[in-house]
């Protein structure tokens, strides 16, 4: 059994997903899926994981569509939006209303991502 904490990351981008496998899977249990719909069934079927990142733009569900499904399930998991493009209206709303914790940039700082989910993983917030 890993100690590491598992993480779920959603991205339609095999390539981005790809990459963010190869970044984190030294300090994480990276679980990932290609669409919202697989990203929650992985969600339901997983207890353990910790942490959640999305890419914003996905075809059938976006990345908020996908974190409001999840946080129906359970309301406490920390999500965050990972996307190449600029806050929009809708993700500040979700920043404000706690949806997310956090709205990062593509290309990624593996520093900032990895600081943020052990942040949460540890319980140092929200608790």
């Amino acid at each position: 059994m890993s100690n590491k904490p598992k993480i779920l990351y959603v991205d339609d981008e095999e390539i981005n997903i790809t990459v963010f496998q190869l970044t984190f899977s030294k300090v994480f249990e990276v679980l990932t899926a290609d669409s919202g719909a697989k990203g929650v069934e992985i969600f339901n079927s997983d207890p353990d994981i910790k942490f959640v990142i999305s890419d914003m733009r996905m075809p059938a569900m976006n990345g908020l569509e996908f974190i409001r499904k999840i946080k129906n399930v359970c309301e406490h998991i920390p999500c965050s939006i990972l996307s190449g493009y600029q806050q929009s209206p809708e993700i500040l709303s979700a920043l404000d209303n706690g949806e997310i914790v956090e709205y990062l940039m593509k290309p990624f700082n593996k520093g900032a991502i990895e600081e943020l989910i052990l942040k949460h993983v540890n319980g140092v917030a929200g608790n």
